[in-house]
């Protein structure tokens, strides 16, 4: 009797959509990253002579030159509107880290500008951290 022997199978891998897969998780990192939100709007801090650096806040509001208010680089008509997405971005948030509010304010603006829009913050819950330049020591 004549035995015939088996062909073996050859055992390849699929590298045909490793460019796919690459290109989907770029655009899934890029799309979760965070980019610089206030890359447009003009601003001069106020300087101190004690400041710390910040690695992080989930939530920012700057004010700009124009006394235009902006959170996460969007603009909004006014503080009422801060408050609410303040109060909403830090629903159910427990650390300070995660409630954390990062306030940038020109120098040139208003005090009666300003202090609404603090309040506002500080009434929906957000851990409120200012932010300005390092005064340069002469």
């Amino acid at each position: 009797m004549k035995l015939h022997r088996r062909r073996k199978m050859e055992i390849s891998v699929p590298t045909t959509s490793m460019g796919d897969i690459a290109f989907l998780l770029i655009i899934f990192f890029m799309v979760c990253s965070n980019f610089v939100k206030e890359s447009g709007i003009k601003m001069a801090p106020p300087l101190s002579d004690d400041i710390d650096a910040i690695e992080h806040a989930p939530l920012s509001v700057v004010i700009d030159e124009n006394n235009g208010i902006h959170v996460n680089g969007s603009p909004v008509a006014s503080e009422m509107a801060v408050e609410a997405i303040v109060e909403s971005a830090v629903e159910g948030k427990t650390t300070d880290d995660e409630r954390m509010v990062l306030f940038k304010c020109d120098r040139s603006v208003a005090k009666t500008v300003f202090e609404p829009v603090i309040e506002a913050i500080t009434r929906a819950g957000g851990m409120l951290v200012a932010v300005g330049e390092k005064r340069a020591k002469n």
